[in-house]
């Protein structure tokens, strides 16, 4: 287990939050059973207008969020308090820091904006990728609040190719360029590291480039999820640093979901190959690895993470979000390693949720969990399975050191690829009516959606999130919600 005299500040600092937490989260989750009201479709009445952007986000002490557009105005509000933590206006570029405590939080904006969870001030011995305002991890422009400090000489920002690209690389709190016009080959990096990266901890720095085609790395510790090569976290092509903090290397694991996976693990650098084989169908395969930047190729869809595993036992400080096997991080199915806690977080109501050994199969917990629910299993140190009836987002870790973006943002595509397809069903509705010779009342034209219409609502869903199987149920939850929204910003 990690023991830096900042990480046990750390621990120190946020002690009660951590048994605030405790306290919050029981052996049982509250069995809250949707009444038949709630269960049937709802109208597609109020959903009309400027779509607010409103999701759920658990962090264990911070939350850093990034505007992407000027004038983004921006609510964090306190799911067990009910009240509001935060409320401001943050510009493009711009970011702000809110000191949360450990507990989940609703998150309501009028533009897209993207939220680094964790520890990354109070405890800056993290890892992880920049996300763009829809949660991708490949994009033209990227930009991060940097970590407030380094505690090892190996602390890196890489940023990564997947095409010949050039990039600028700016210090936007010191209006400062740190690189302009740094030509990077396919398959190649280029990054801060050692002497460039003095002078820019807690501070805003940006990357673009020419063409949609980077992702960028923070390696400050291990304990992060691996992008693939399509801007998800599944794919069939991965490159990544694999260092040496904190006790001189790293747990490189790939898993596989769908099936029997031919993997290659290579340095980028030299090009020597580092392994070969295969990893099987829900099954993990670790490497320990030390100061290398290596490249991940895989014959079907696979998972990699940097994360404490086989090599480092159980309480090492970090925490890392799961991304399932479609890649997006808000899915029904999960399989992640843990060196103890376990946090699932429901982005929908009546959600039944189950937690296994993925080794042993050997059932850990299951209960049923309601739309905005946290729930800490502490199942120990291990490789799990998590599968959900509808969409959850999973964190594994242990103590309190971490940064991850959120997996929240993914929400706002399915918001904004189902707000889109109502309009869309309302004047397919009036035109179908007006070839009869009938004018719709407002009832008719805000019935609830038919089979015909919650398919198409599932398609605009699957092409625009990545989401391969999203149900009904899944439909008509975010139909409501998106109602409620426009109710409460009406009242405002």
């Amino acid at each position: 287990m990690r023991k830096s005299h900042l990480a046990s500040s750390c621990l120190a600092v946020l002690a009660i939050a951590c048994l605030l937490s405790a306290q919050q989260n029981g052996k049982t989750p509250p069995d809250k059973k949707q009444t038949p009201e709630q269960e049937k479709a709802p109208t597609l009445d109020g959903i009309a207008g400027e779509l607010m952007y409103t999701t759920y986000f658990y962090t264990p002490a911070e939350a850093i969020i990034h505007g992407f557009e000027n004038d983004t105005k921006v609510r964090i509000i306190s799911m067990e308090q009910k009240g509001t933590v935060y409320e401001g206006t943050i510009g493009r570029m711009q970011t702000q820091l809110v000191r949360t405590g450990k507990r989940v939080f609703s998150f309501v904006a009028n533009k897209k904006a993207s939220i680094l969870v964790g520890t990354p001030t109070e405890c800056p011995v993290v890892g992880y990728w920049l996300r763009d305002p829809d949660g991708n991890f490949r994009a033209k422009e990227l930009f991060t609040h940097t970590p407030s400090g380094r505690q090892s000489p190996d602390c890196r920002i890489v940023v990564w190719a997947w095409e010949d690209v050039n990039v600028d690389i700016v210090d936007q709190t010191a209006k400062k360029k740190l690189a302009t016009g740094v030509a990077i080959k396919k398959g190649k990096y280029y990054e801060l590291h050692g002497k460039s990266l003095e002078g820019i901890d807690s501070h805003v720095v940006s990357f673009e480039a020419d063409k949609k085609a980077i992702s960028v790395q923070v390696y400050y510790d291990q304990g992060f999820t691996v992008p693939a090569a399509n801007g998800s976290g599944a794919g069939t092509l991965f490159y990544t640093h694999v260092g040496t903090i904190t006790q001189g290397d790293n747990d490189l694991s790939i898993i596989s979901y769908y099936g029997t996976a031919k993997v290659r693990v290579e340095d980028v650098n030299s090009g020597e190959e580092i392994w070969t084989g295969e990893v099987g169908k829900k099954a993990i395969h670790t490497l320990q690895l030390k100061g290398r930047h290596v490249k991940v190729t895989s014959d079907i869809d696979i998972c990699v993470q940097v994360a404490p595993y086989e090599r480092h036992g159980p309480g090492y400080a970090e925490h890392h979000f799961g991304t399932g096997g479609e890649g997006t991080g808000i899915e029904p199915e999960f399989l992640l390693t843990t060196p103890g806690e376990l946090w699932i977080f429901s982005y929908y109501p009546g959600n039944e949720v189950r937690v296994t050994d993925a080794k042993t199969g050997k059932e850990i917990w299951s209960g049923r969990m309601g739309e905005g629910e946290a729930y800490n299993v502490n199942p120990g140190h291990g490789f799990l399975r998590v599968t959900a009836s509808k969409g959850v987002a999973t964190m594994a870790g242990a103590s309190c050191c971490s940064a991850q973006f959120s997996s929240a943002s993914n929400q706002f595509v399915v918001d904004e690829a189902l707000f889109k397809v109502v309009q869309i069903i309302r004047e397919q509705r009036i035109q179908e009516a007006a070839k009869k010779g009938i004018k719709l009342n407002e009832a008719q034209l805000n019935a609830p959606l038919s089979s015909t219409e919650i398919q198409q609502a599932n398609q605009a869903v699957i092409q625009k999130s990545g989401r391969k199987n999203f149900t009904e149920g899944e439909v008509n939850d975010r139909l409501r919600a998106l109602q409620k929204q426009q109710i409460e910003a009406k009242k405002k």
